[in-house]
């Protein structure tokens, strides 16, 4: 649970393990918090269930998939994955709830999921730049080349003395705002090479809820 400068509580269930999380207007008095998860214990459940019955691994090598009717994310919200089989370039298509994947029939499970890999890799390379541009005029720096790649233990990186950053494609499966959060994060290091006191303190500035993001995002698996 968290205050916010909500008007009105807010209760949200996040893929892809069902953690909850109540938004409540500054002052609210903690029984109604409570009297409010309360009423909602059996959406609350619903949701839950869903998310965990169609979670599963999404990462190349030994194990990983991708299966029709399974749970795929983007820009934090969950879709169910439908693969169609046809000749032609493959393509993904977002809509009513689905992700639709068109794949060649002779696709191996390898192709498909570097197939995704670069479509989310897209959406970051895509994206991006708008924040960074918005960001640069802020903070009065400029980032001169961005890379974007998949990443196994690291959302961002900064190379201070290039000025490049580097972004987690994974990053496309997070809420937008998870995006924004890593940009200023590694354009700070422009400005301030270590995580230092004046650099907790301007990202405090320009991020003001980023301990919030950061543990969102850290609850999650990259």
């Amino acid at each position: 649970m968290e205050y916010r400068n909500v008007k009105a509580l807010r209760l949200t269930v996040y893929p892809p393990d069902g953690r909850v999380r109540i938004a409540a207007p500054s002052g609210t008095a903690p029984e109604i918090i409570k009297k409010f998860a309360v009423s909602k214990a059996v959406w609350i459940e619903k949701h839950r269930e869903k998310f965990l019955k169609h979670q599963v691994d999404l990462k190349p090598g030994p194990g990983g998939s991708l299966r029709n009717h399974s749970t795929v994310y983007v820009w934090g919200a969950a879709y169910k994955l439908e693969l169609i089989e046809r000749r032609g370039n493959p393509k993904i298509v977002i809509e009513d709830g689905y992700m639709k994947m068109y794949v060649r029939p002779d696709s191996t499970k390898t192709k498909r999921l570097e197939f995704l890999d670069k479509w989310y890799n897209r959406l970051i390379k895509e994206t991006a730049p708008e924040i960074i541009k918005k960001w640069e005029n802020v903070m009065g720096v400029e980032v001169k080349k961005l890379f974007v790649r998949k990443m196994k233990s690291h959302w961002g990186s900064c190379n201070c003395g290039k000025q490049t950053l580097r972004l987690n494609s994974e990053l496309a499966k997070q809420n937008p705002e998870c995006l924004e959060y890593v940009i200023v994060h590694e354009m700070l290091h422009i400005i301030e090479k270590g995580h230092n006191r004046n650099f907790y303190r301007l990202l405090t500035q320009y991020i003001p809820q980023w301990k919030m993001i950061r543990k969102r995002m850290n609850d999650r698996e990259i």
